[in-house]
């Protein structure tokens, strides 16, 4: 197969879609020869801020030498962006090569009567394997939706499991409630393994430190950081480990990267201990880091940031985001949905913030209707309007700006329609 061919062999099998449960992958890397078994792995689980996280800790291991393959899911702006090495994505010659033997094995496993791999089964063994083939000094790899039955919880032994923030996602999948949806996470910890989780609820720390207790982990919690202030679009942190103390600066915008910040800081703690040298680039790699549709800002005239917030999680970080860095800008949203997120608990959090809301569709089969959505949204802001492209409802944004009505434009909700907004904007710049 050719890298097109690839491509379309894997949109033709995402009719297998996501199922929970490992004996599937596991027959898959065991034919392939169980590429897992010779990786040295940090294993990322949770809610929000996996990506940003894992941006943190990849680029302070690059700062300090290594090798560093990172796997995330799903892609935002770029397929082949889920799987990288430093700062390159994987080649397309990689993926048709190995998406080629894989799909001979996969063909073998359903001759033998077994079911076939879903898509990302299929790309977490085509990770493993490039990462592999590339003798990665280490691979940062995130969960999908789960920990426990996750397609990547296949390692016997990780150098660390790390836990972003929970809150409520996928509840369909996970658990109704807080407590549920941490034990799912708290899958990934292995007997006697390093654990760091991040600054949790209560009920799922509670959760957390049972699991550790009961496999005989060794567990670090996070602490809240000593000040956070704002620099412009830049955020100054202080922050007190143990005996040692970090002031460091943060390119990305966000309340919530200080958490993924400090829990990066302390996986490279757990990574030093193991033999990996980083303490002394922990700064620089934080200041490097940036993570495309996390406050990202596209355009500065009119100011004009995406943000990849899709739970009532996210946006109650959001929230906090707006209220640090832009106390009385008047501010038009974007704001585009899936039908399978609680987007009215999330409308009812944020909806009176903005002076204005356009709706869109995202280009997603799982996409709440805008118009849905906008009508969802009246009741607590009632200047809200539905944009029947992506494209408009950008146009139709920056208009708000030009002629005086707000400050800024703020795109936020499903990962999904974020790339055509940048899209948009970079069209509309080069007009």
């Amino acid at each position: 197969m050719n890298y097109k061919e690839a491509r379309d062999y894997l949109d033709k099998v995402s009719i297998y879609g996501s199922v929970l449960g490992l004996d599937s992958i596991k027959r898959l890397l065991k034919k392939i020869g169980n590429p897992e078994k010779e990786l040295r792995v940090v294993h990322i689980a949770g809610t929000n801020g996996k990506g940003s996280t894992c941006a943190f800790i990849q680029n302070i291991l690059m700062k300090s030498g290594y090798k560093v393959g990172r796997y995330s899911s799903p892609a935002v702006f770029e397929y082949r962006e889920i799987i990288k090495i430093n700062d390159d994505f994987i080649e397309e010659s990689a993926v048709a090569e190995i998406i080629t033997l894989i799909k001979e094995k996969c063909d073998e496993l359903t001759n033998e009567g077994f079911s076939h791999p879903t898509p990302f089964e299929i790309e977490t063994a085509m990770s493993f394997e490039y990462f592999r083939r590339n003798n990665c000094d280490i691979v940062l790899v995130e969960c999908g939706m789960g920990g426990a039955t996750d397609a990547t919880n296949v390692f016997d032994r990780v150098l660390c499991s790390v836990i972003t923030p929970i809150s409520l996602d996928h509840t369909g999948f996970l658990g109704e409630t807080l407590s549920e949806i941490a034990e799912v996470k708290s899958g990934i910890i292995k007997k006697k393994c390093n654990v760091v989780t991040a600054i949790q609820p209560k009920e799922c720390l509670k959760v957390i430190e049972k699991n550790a207790g009961e496999k005989e982990a060794n567990l670090t919690v996070c602490s809240v950081a000593e000040s956070v202030k704002a620099e412009g679009l830049k955020t100054r942190v202080r922050y007190i480990s143990g005996t040692k103390s970090y002031d460091f600066t943060l390119n990305m915008m966000g309340t919530y990267q200080v958490i993924n910040a400090i829990t990066a800081i302390e996986v490279c703690h757990v990574l030093e201990s193991q033999g990996f040298e980083v303490e002394e680039n922990i700064e620089k790699g934080l200041l490097k880091t940036v993570w495309p549709g996390r406050m990202e800002v596209i355009d500065n005239n009119p100011l004009f940031i995406i943000d990849g917030a899709h739970n009532p999680g996210a946006i109650e970080e959001l929230k906090k985001t707006l209220d640090f860095y832009f106390t009385n800008e008047r501010i038009t949203f974007i704001m585009g949905v899936l039908a399978d997120k609680d987007f009215e608990k999330e409308i009812r959090m944020i909806a009176d913030r903005a002076t204005k809301i356009i709706t869109v569709t995202p280009n997603n089969k799982r996409a709440l209707d805008g118009e849905k959505l906008s009508i969802a949204i009246k009741p607590y802001n009632g200047n809200v309007s539905y944009a029947k492209s992506i494209e408009d409802g950008a146009k139709q944004a920056i208009n708000t700006v030009e002629e005086g009505k707000s400050d800024m434009i703020l795109a936020f909700g499903s990962l999904s329609y974020l790339a055509e907004i940048k899209q948009t904007v970079k069209a509309e710049r080069r007009d």
